[in-house]
C-alpha cells in the first residue's frame, strides 16, 4: 500500500538481517540484498528477524521481532511497553547501560565525521568526544516530567511513529516520588477526560502535580498553583526557578546542575560583563549569569516560546540589569542583539542553530561562546560552521542525561 510519497511503501514483511552499525536515532544498520535497513530495537553484531514498517527506494525501516543471535550487550528489557516498536520511551532499555554510552559515543563521533568532515574531526580529536553518565544509578527513575494521555482507565502513551495509544501501568523512567499520584489505577478516571494530554511533574520542592488544559492538580479535584519550583546549583550559588508546570525544564533530576557546571562554571563570567543567552528557556543559564555579572553588567535573554519567556521574566525580575525578549531567533536577531556581548550562550532546540545562525554567531566579537546541543547531527553541523569561521573549540563534553534512550546532550565551548 502506497502513501502520499510515491517512493514510500508501507510494508510488513519479515526479513533476516545482520546488524553491523548504529545510526543516529537509535537505529541498528544492516543490509539486505544491497539495500540499507534501519532496525529499531537491535544492537550491532546481532542477527535479527525484523518486520519492515516502511520501504523507500533507497532504504527500509524495520523493528526487530526476534533476536536470532543476541549481542553480549543485550539485557532483558524491564519495561516492555517502553521498548522500540512500542512507545519507544526507553528504546535503549535492552542494552547494558555502559554499552549504551559506548554506542552513543559512536553515534556522536560518526555524526562529527559525516557532517563535519575531516577538518572537524581533526579539530575535535584532542578532546576525544564521548558520552558519560551523570549519576551512579542504573539508568532508571530519573525523569521528573512525563507526558501521558488519559484513557478510559488510567493513562497511555502513543506507539512510536503512530497515533495508536498504548495503556501503561508504570513508567520506570520516572522518579519514584511520582508514585504518590497513583497514576496507573482508576484514581483519576472521573476527573480527567479520555484523550486529554497531561504533564506529570515532580518539582525540586513542593507537591507533585498533574497539569492539564483545565488546571494543575495535586489530587483529583484539588487544584494548586500552576507554577512549580526548581532548584539548581553551580560552583558559586544555589538558584531557584519558578516554572509553569506545563512549561519546559530539563527532565533529568540532575541535568540542570550538570549543565550549569559545564557552561556557567567554565565561561569565566566576571562582574561587569555583557552576556546574551539565546534560547534561554526559563532562565537556567540567565539567572546565574545575572548573579555573576552584577549590577554593572548586563544580561539579555532571548526566547522564542512565549510561556518560557514569561517564566524567564519572572525568574530574572530581581535583576534589573537582566532583560528578557520573546523573539524567534534567527541570524538577523542574533546579529542585532548580541554585537555587544562578551559571552554568548546558545541552547537551541533539537534542530540546532542552523547554518545562517551559526555563521552569525561565529562573527560576533564575543570572547566565549557556549553551544548546548541535544542532537548530534545539529551539533556537528553547527560546530563545523563555527570552526570554519575562525572559532576554536576549548572543550567538548557529552552527557547521558537521557539514559535508556538514544538521546544525549553535548556542551561545546568556543573561544
Amino acid at each position: 500500500m502506497k502513501d502520499n510519497n510515491h517512493d514510500q511503501i508501507v510494508d510488513s514483511r519479515a526479513i533476516t538481517v545482520r546488524i553491523t552499525d548504529i545510526a543516529h536515532g537509535g537505529w541498528g544498520v544492516g543490509r539486505v540484498n544491497d539495500q540499507v535497513v534501519f532496525v529499531r530495537g537491535s544492537i550491532p553484531g546481532e542477527l535479527v528477524e525484523a518486520h519492515v514498517t516502511q520501504a523507500r527506494s533507497k532504504f527500509l525501516r524495520a523493528v526487530a521481532s526476534r533476536i536470532i543471535e543476541p549481542s553480549e550487550s543485550r539485557v532483558e528489557h524491564p519495561w516492555k511497553i517502553g521498548d522500540a516498536g512500542q512507545t519507544g520511551a526507553a528504546d535503549f532499555g535492552h542494552i547494558k547501560l555502559a554499552d549504551q554510552r559506548n554506542l552513543k559515543t559512536q553515534v556522536l563521533q560518526s555524526q562529527i565525521r559525516r557532517l563535519g568532515g575531516e577538518d572537524l574531526c581533526a579539530h575535535l580529536e584532542p578532546f576525544a568526544p564521548s558520552i558519560v553518565g551523570i549519576d551512579k544509578t542504573d539508568g532508571w527513575h530519573w525523569r521528573t516530567r512525563i507526558d501521558l494521555v488519559k484513557m478510559d482507565t488510567g493513562f497511555g502513551m502513543y506507539q512510536e511513529r503512530s497515533h495508536n495509544l498504548l495503556r501503561v501501568d508504570c513508567v520506570p523512567l520516572a522518579v519514584r516520588d511520582l508514585d504518590d499520584l497513583e497514576l496507573f489505577g482508576s484514581r483519576w478516571d472521573r476527573h480527567i477526560k479520555p484523550g486529554d494530554k497531561v504533564r506529570v511533574v515532580s518539582p525540586s520542592t513542593g507537591d507533585n502535580v498533574i497539569s492539564t488544559k483545565h488546571g494543575t492538580y495535586i489530587a483529583p479535584n484539588v487544584k494548586t498553583n500552576s507554577f512549580v519550583e526548581n532548584i539548581a546549583s553551580d560552583a558559586a550559588n544555589v538558584h531557584h526557578y519558578s516554572v509553569q508546570a506545563a512549561g519546559f525544564w530539563q527532565v533529568h533530576w540532575k541535568a540542570p546542575q550538570i549543565l550549569l557546571e559545564a557552561v556557567i562554571d567554565q565561561l569565566n563570567i566576571e562582574p561587569g560583563m555583557n552576556v546574551v543567552d539565546l534560547y534561554s528557556g526559563a532562565g537556567l543559564f540567565s539567572v546565574p549569569a545575572a548573579k555573576r555579572v552584577g549590577e554593572k553588567g548586563n544580561v539579555i535573554a532571548l526566547e522564542g516560546s512565549k510561556p518560557a519567556a514569561e517564566d524567564a521574566k519572572r525568574n530574572l525580575a530581581q535583576f534589573p540589569w537582566a532583560k528578557v525578549q520573546h523573539r524567534n531567533i534567527d541570524a538577523e536577531v542574533i546579529l542585532g542583539h548580541t554585537g555587544h556581548a562578551d559571552i554568548v550562550i546558545a541552547d537551541p532546540s533539537r534542530s540546532g542553530l542552523g547554518i545562517e545562525a551559526a555563521h552569525a554567531l561565529a562573527s560576533l566579537p564575543a570572547s566565549r561562546i557556549a553551544l548546548v546541543s541535544c542532537d548530534p547531527a545539529a551539533m556537528a553541523r553547527d560546530c563545523a560552521v563555527l570552526i570554519a569561521a575562525g572559532r576554536e573549540v576549548i572543550s567538548v563534553q557529552g552527557f547521558d542525561i537521557f539514559p535508556n534512550t538514544h538521546h544525549f546532550e553535548v556542551v561545546t565551548l568556543f573561544s
